[in-house]
């Protein structure tokens, strides 16, 4: 908390009060680590977990099923990072150096304990692998194998979320920054349980404390513990303003003197705009999708600095004209762009084509609702397999294709992908 304090206004003060509360608490993580066997992990007493997640062997229980050790470990290294950085900030330069060093080691600790040596995250669970990726936890050997493992619970729970109080709240800034954007709109778009629409749909004013507070026929829920104004699940709107809009704070330059401006647009929502009163003046960012064009803009406050970060474009394509833009680099598939206060303004064709993708990771469901993908369907599915009884317990196409009596071999696979991606 005192460390987001400061990245937000960048007074130094808020560290000074409370360092030693900082300090503290990571002591006491070393402490219990060191009582249990110094491993360099927390893996001892009792621990609240991925509260509430519906993932937990009880319908309607608190404990979700992501081992808890695997959670508190992951905090008592994030924690100490955070200490690290904030005694370098206020220039106890022997402190930094001390849990710079222990943050190495419960890092080096970490993957030794939860990852296999072929890269394979030992807790299958949702929010586990959100917590690796969110928190530095992922060794490169292991990035997409966890990224994999984080798109297979996703379609094995039919592209719902399953997270509580832990997973939730980075889940979609995850998805959007590990190239999976697309599921974060899906999910901030489920109309069904769970979901946010969900709530909104039923009635809700306030977001709740568990997916379900209120039931279908309009009556609250009989589980315990169920207030329908809780923040936990409102930390969408975190994505929304750091993802989706892009306006991130930098630790140099905290209190957004320096910041960066990242937008993540998607064809599932036409346009959005965020203002931004931060303690260096209003930014502001916003973007529009229309007949193929992306339309940008984004304001600077006075005396600050910024990295925008335009998506799917060619720098040769853009007007860089513009009074204020100092650099201009293509990074990827992106452009980022150094700029001055200002009013920046781009329009532009993506590289990428922003529109709905079908593929045979698709569910059976849109493929069925669509005429052109169904018509695609009927030539080279189902003319060629089988109606099954329990084709309802599979999801997605590919699922079906490489499922029992139907191996489409791959080629064809991989033709019929081909020919559902070019539908528009």
């Amino acid at each position: 908390m005192p460390w987001n304090v400061y990245l937000h206004y960048g007074d130094k003060e808020i560290l000074v009060r409370q360092y030693d509360s900082m300090k503290a608490w990571v002591d006491y993580m070393r402490g219990e680590d060191k009582k249990y066997g110094d491993k360099y992990l927390w893996q001892s007493g009792f621990h609240y977990g991925d509260w509430l997640a519906l993932d937990g062997n009880v319908d309607g229980g608190v404990y979700g099923a992501t081992d808890p050790f695997l959670i508190s470990s992951g905090y008592y290294y994030y924690s100490t990072n955070i200490v690290a950085k904030a005694a370098q900030i206020l220039g106890k330069t022997e402190d930094a150096q001390y849990y710079k060093a222990l943050a190495s080691k419960i890092h080096e600790a970490f993957i030794r304990e939860y990852f296999s040596p072929s890269g394979r995250l030992c807790v299958d669970t949702m929010t586990a692998y959100v917590v690796v990726l969110y928190m530095g936890l992922t060794p490169d050997f292991a990035y997409e194998n966890v990224c994999k493992g984080l798109l297979k619970k996703l379609k094995k729970n039919r592209y719902h979320l399953n997270t509580g109080f832990v997973g939730t709240p980075y889940l979609c800034c995850v998805l959007s920054e590990n190239g999976m954007n697309d599921l974060a709109y899906h999910l901030l778009m489920e109309k069904g349980f769970p979901g946010w629409l969900y709530e909104v749909l039923m009635g809700a004013t306030t977001v709740w404390e568990r997916w379900n507070s209120v039931m279908p026929d309009g009556k609250i829920s009989g589980t315990e513990m169920n207030s329908l104004n809780h923040y936990s699940y409102g930390s969408i709107v975190e994505w929304m303003y750091r993802n989706m809009l892009g306006i991130r704070p930098c630790e140099e330059g905290a209190g957004f003197k320096k910041f960066v401006i990242a937008p993540a647009p998607n064809y599932q929502i036409a346009h959005a705009k965020a203002i931004l009163r931060s303690a260096a003046g209003k930014i502001e960012s916003q973007w529009e999708i229309k007949e193929g064009m992306l339309n940008m803009r984004f304001a600077v406050p006075f005396d600050s600095e910024a990295v925008i970060v335009l998506p799917d474009v060619c720098k040769d394509s853009l007007d860089l004209s513009q009074q204020g833009i100092l650099t201009a680099e293509q990074n990827g598939k992106n452009v980022e762009l150094k700029v001055q206060s200002g009013i920046y303004e781009f329009s532009y064709i993506p590289t990428t084509p922003y529109r709905k993708i079908y593929s045979i990771d698709s569910p059976m469901e849109e493929l069925k609702a669509n005429e052109k993908t169904r018509k695609i369907l009927e030539e080279d599915y189902f003319s060629y397999c089988p109606k099954l009884s329990f084709e309802k317990e599979l999801y997605t196409l590919e699922e079906l294709l490489n499922g029992p009596f139907t191996n489409l071999p791959y080629e064809q696979q991989r033709a019929l992908d081909a020919r559902l991606r070019e539908v528009e």
